[in-house]
């Protein structure tokens, strides 16, 4: 054997075995499960509704905002739906309802915007059988006897209005005071 193939040979071995450990190092990285991060949800995604996580809310809150919800809870799933006109929903679904089931059985939170919330509002609270109040925070909460079950918030000045329904008699207003009722961000 020539001197420069002696020379030659161990650099190939080490060549070949560097080689082998990159790809079973590399392929073992492929191969690995993870949890990779999802992307944002936005506006422009077509598939409505859906279920989504308290994180993927969130950032699609902050994404697309202003969107409101009655904040983390127990035992649901989210089911975000966005319609035709910009508004925004927040479903709790329990009970293994399926996505789009049409029963008005679940905690539900509507952010309608592009509208004078307030405004819309003021005259609402001031029909008969109505309820409003000014919090100390800017913002009217009206009730009204034609929807006993949702409580209505906005602030002046704001270009949407929230409404905050639920199946249980006089918690959607009880969700509202407390505070629960917040903007996803």
């Amino acid at each position: 054997m020539s001197k420069q193939n002696k020379f030659l040979t161990p650099i190939l071995v080490a060549l070949v075995a560097v080689l082998a450990v990159a790809t079973i190092v590399f392929g073992t990285f492929l191969l690995t499960p993870r949890d990779l991060p999802t992307l944002p949800l936005s506006v422009a995604d077509t598939s409505w509704p859906r279920i989504v996580t308290e994180d993927e809310l969130r950032s699609f809150g902050a994404l697309n905002g202003p969107v409101y919800w009655a904040g983390p809870r127990d035992n649901v799933e989210y089911e975000l739906t966005i319609t035709d006109s910009g508004t925004f929903y927040v479903r709790y679904l329990t009970d293994g309802a399926a996505v789009g089931d049409t029963t008005d059985r679940f905690l539900s939170v509507a952010t309608y915007p592009n509208i004078d919330g307030y405004d819309n509002l003021v005259q609402a609270g001031a029909q008969d059988g109505a309820t409003s109040t000014l919090t100390d925070g800017g913002a009217l909460i009206v009730t009204t006897t034609g929807a006993p079950m949702s409580t209505y918030f906005s602030f002046e000045g704001v270009g949407f209005q929230v409404e905050v329904y639920s199946p249980d008699a006089g918690k959607s207003r009880s969700i509202v005071e407390d505070g629960s009722a917040e903007l996803l961000k």
